[in-house]
Protein backbone atom coordinates (compact mmCIF):
# COMPACT_ATOMS: atom_id res chain seq x y z
CA UNK A 1 0.00 0.00 0.00
CA UNK A 2 1.52 3.36 -1.21
CA UNK A 3 1.38 6.48 1.81
CA UNK A 4 -1.24 8.11 0.16
CA UNK A 5 -3.73 5.02 0.90
CA UNK A 6 -2.28 4.60 3.98
CA UNK A 7 -2.69 8.37 4.96
CA UNK A 8 -6.29 8.06 4.16
CA UNK A 9 -6.94 4.67 5.92
CA UNK A 10 -5.31 6.04 9.44
CA UNK A 11 -7.22 9.20 8.83
CA UNK A 12 -10.15 6.48 8.89
CA UNK A 13 -9.65 5.04 12.18
CA UNK A 14 -8.90 8.31 14.03
CA UNK A 15 -12.33 9.38 12.89
CA UNK A 16 -14.05 5.65 13.85
CA UNK A 17 -12.21 5.92 17.22
CA UNK A 18 -13.08 9.48 17.86
CA UNK A 19 -17.13 8.30 16.73
CA UNK A 20 -16.72 6.15 19.17
CA UNK A 21 -15.53 8.81 22.08
CA UNK A 22 -18.92 7.98 24.31
CA UNK A 23 -18.37 4.07 24.57
CA UNK A 24 -14.84 4.96 25.40
CA UNK A 25 -15.68 7.11 28.30
CA UNK A 26 -17.50 4.40 30.25
CA UNK A 27 -14.20 3.13 30.64
CA UNK A 28 -12.48 3.04 34.39
CA UNK A 29 -10.15 6.17 34.57
CA UNK A 30 -7.39 4.31 34.29
CA UNK A 31 -7.99 2.80 30.80
CA UNK A 32 -8.87 6.17 29.80
CA UNK A 33 -6.08 7.46 30.76
CA UNK A 34 -4.11 5.05 29.41
CA UNK A 35 -5.52 5.57 25.67
CA UNK A 36 -5.47 9.74 26.39
CA UNK A 37 -1.48 8.82 27.05
CA UNK A 38 -1.41 6.29 23.68
CA UNK A 39 -3.74 8.94 21.44
CA UNK A 40 -1.43 11.39 22.44
CA UNK A 41 1.75 9.79 21.45
CA UNK A 42 0.16 8.78 17.98
CA UNK A 43 -0.97 12.16 17.83
CA UNK A 44 3.27 13.48 18.47
CA UNK A 45 3.93 10.48 15.77
CA UNK A 46 1.81 11.60 13.00
CA UNK A 47 3.23 15.29 13.43
CA UNK A 48 6.48 13.98 13.17
CA UNK A 49 5.50 11.44 10.01
CA UNK A 50 3.70 14.53 8.54
CA UNK A 51 6.79 16.97 8.56
CA UNK A 52 9.12 13.83 7.46
CA UNK A 53 6.72 13.70 4.34
CA UNK A 54 6.77 17.34 4.07
CA UNK A 55 10.75 17.05 3.92
CA UNK A 56 10.71 13.85 1.66
CA UNK A 57 8.38 16.24 -0.98
CA UNK A 58 10.92 18.97 -0.95
CA UNK A 59 13.63 16.72 -1.68
CA UNK A 60 12.58 13.23 -3.08
CA UNK A 61 15.83 11.82 -2.45
CA UNK A 62 16.37 13.03 0.97
CA UNK A 63 16.86 9.35 2.54
CA UNK A 64 16.85 10.85 5.78
CA UNK A 65 13.52 11.83 5.69
CA UNK A 66 11.85 8.71 4.11
CA UNK A 67 13.63 6.54 7.20
CA UNK A 68 12.38 8.71 9.52
CA UNK A 69 8.30 8.57 7.50
CA UNK A 70 8.68 5.30 7.61
CA UNK A 71 10.14 4.66 11.52
CA UNK A 72 6.97 6.93 12.69
CA UNK A 73 4.53 5.44 10.74
CA UNK A 74 5.00 1.71 12.18
CA UNK A 75 5.69 3.16 15.36
CA UNK A 76 2.04 4.04 15.00
CA UNK A 77 1.43 0.33 14.91
CA UNK A 78 2.05 -0.29 18.26
CA UNK A 79 0.46 2.16 19.65
CA UNK A 80 -2.93 1.28 17.80
CA UNK A 81 -2.72 -1.86 18.26
CA UNK A 82 -2.13 -1.75 21.99
CA UNK A 83 -5.18 0.70 22.37
CA UNK A 84 -6.91 -2.15 20.29
CA UNK A 85 -5.49 -4.68 23.19
CA UNK A 86 -6.48 -2.02 26.09
CA UNK A 87 -10.38 -1.43 24.54
CA UNK A 88 -10.45 -5.77 23.44
CA UNK A 89 -12.73 -6.44 26.40
CA UNK A 90 -15.09 -2.92 26.61
CA UNK A 91 -16.28 -1.83 23.11
CA UNK A 92 -18.67 -4.32 21.54
CA UNK A 93 -17.87 -6.74 18.87
CA UNK A 94 -19.16 -4.77 15.62
CA UNK A 95 -17.13 -1.60 16.87
CA UNK A 96 -14.04 -3.73 18.12
CA UNK A 97 -14.42 -5.98 14.88
CA UNK A 98 -14.39 -1.96 12.83
CA UNK A 99 -10.68 -1.21 14.64
CA UNK A 100 -9.06 -4.41 13.77
CA UNK A 101 -10.70 -4.09 10.21
CA UNK A 102 -9.42 -0.88 9.75
CA UNK A 103 -6.12 -1.98 11.14
CA UNK A 104 -5.88 -5.18 8.26
CA UNK A 105 -6.70 -2.25 5.70
CA UNK A 106 -3.69 -0.29 6.94
CA UNK A 107 -1.34 -3.19 6.24
CA UNK A 108 0.59 -1.71 9.29
CA UNK A 109 2.94 -4.58 9.34
CA UNK A 110 4.64 -3.98 5.85
CA UNK A 111 4.56 -0.27 6.90
CA UNK A 112 5.49 1.99 3.32
CA UNK A 113 6.22 -1.31 1.37
CA UNK A 114 9.38 0.41 0.20
CA UNK A 115 7.37 3.04 -1.70
CA UNK A 116 8.91 6.30 -2.46
CA UNK A 117 6.42 9.01 -1.81
CA UNK A 118 5.45 10.90 -4.88
CA UNK A 119 4.50 15.11 -3.86
CA UNK A 120 0.89 15.08 -2.65
CA UNK A 121 -0.04 17.78 -0.53
CA UNK A 122 -3.09 15.81 0.29
CA UNK A 123 -1.03 13.30 2.24
CA UNK A 124 0.50 15.82 4.50
CA UNK A 125 -3.04 16.86 5.27
CA UNK A 126 -4.64 14.04 5.62
CA UNK A 127 -1.80 12.66 8.76
CA UNK A 128 -2.15 16.62 10.19
CA UNK A 129 -6.21 15.75 10.34
CA UNK A 130 -5.52 12.27 11.77
CA UNK A 131 -3.17 13.71 14.25
CA UNK A 132 -6.31 16.39 15.45
CA UNK A 133 -8.53 13.65 15.44
CA UNK A 134 -6.25 11.55 18.10
CA UNK A 135 -5.71 14.78 19.80
CA UNK A 136 -9.16 15.27 20.35
CA UNK A 137 -9.54 11.75 21.77
CA UNK A 138 -7.05 12.80 24.31
CA UNK A 139 -8.49 15.72 25.19
CA UNK A 140 -12.14 14.12 25.06
CA UNK A 141 -11.08 10.81 27.72
CA UNK A 142 -9.69 13.37 29.77
CA UNK A 143 -12.93 15.29 30.30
Amino acid sequence: MGPADYSKKLLGLARALHRWLGALATLDTTRRDRIARFADEIAATLQRAADALARLEADAGDKASHRSLVRELGRISGYVETIVGVLDHHLDGRKLAGVKRRLEQLGLQDGLGGVAPTPDRGRIERLLAAEGYFRALADGLRA
